[in-house]
């Protein structure tokens, strides 16, 4: 079955629509993997990209972090507010600059990310022994690529309308003052 968001015909090879539908799939299961650890973690969804990102980068100041979440920075702080509530984040003054803060997760928060996400990994390792270097090196290339064509497609993309192409509530009954 086809749908606007996996197109067919021509110009269309088989094997990259494959691709096509494997990253969906990949996508749907990495979403439910997110919202698992965000359940472990007890925290929201943006919460929890915030700890990722913070994670990845080791240290992180607040206005990146905002960027990087695609966030007002007034949002963010209250992201860190929550995370360092909960004891997964902290901010602390950044050393070579008196009126800049840093981000880092604390102890508690790597500890369950290696419970959670350690499994993953160790069998994502097992997997790509089975292929040659070159081969995981393309698909690696690949990656990298695609998630360069997401971001650039995000960035240039125009800003979202909560109303646009919602019915949800279009049949709902007014409510009666």
């Amino acid at each position: 079955m086809s749908s606007p968001s996996t197109p067919t015909g021509p110009g269309h090879r088989p094997e990259a629509e494959t691709v096509m539908r494997e990253l969906r799939a990949l996508s749907t299961a990495q979403d439910r993997l997110d919202h698992y650890a965000a359940d472990r973690f007890g925290v929201n969804r943006t919460d929890l990209r915030a700890l990722d990102l913070i994670g990845q980068a080791g240290v992180i100041s607040p206005t990146e972090l905002a960027a990087a979440l695609g966030m007002s920075t007034g949002a963010t702080s209250t992201v860190l507010d929550r995370l360092e509530a909960v004891g997964y984040a902290r901010r602390e003054p950044d050393p070579d600059h008196r009126r800049r803060t840093l981000v880092r997760i604390t102890h508690r928060a790597e500890q369950l990310s290696e419970a959670i996400f350690a499994p993953v990994i160790r069998g994502t390792l097992e997997q790509a022994v089975g292929y040659p270097d070159a081969v995981l090196i393309a698909i690696a290339d690949f990656l990298s690529a695609h998630t360069a064509l997401l971001n650039r497609y995000l960035s240039e993309a125009p800003p979202a309308d909560a109303s646009a192409g919602s019915s949800e509530h279009e049949d709902a009954p007014e409510a009666s003052s």
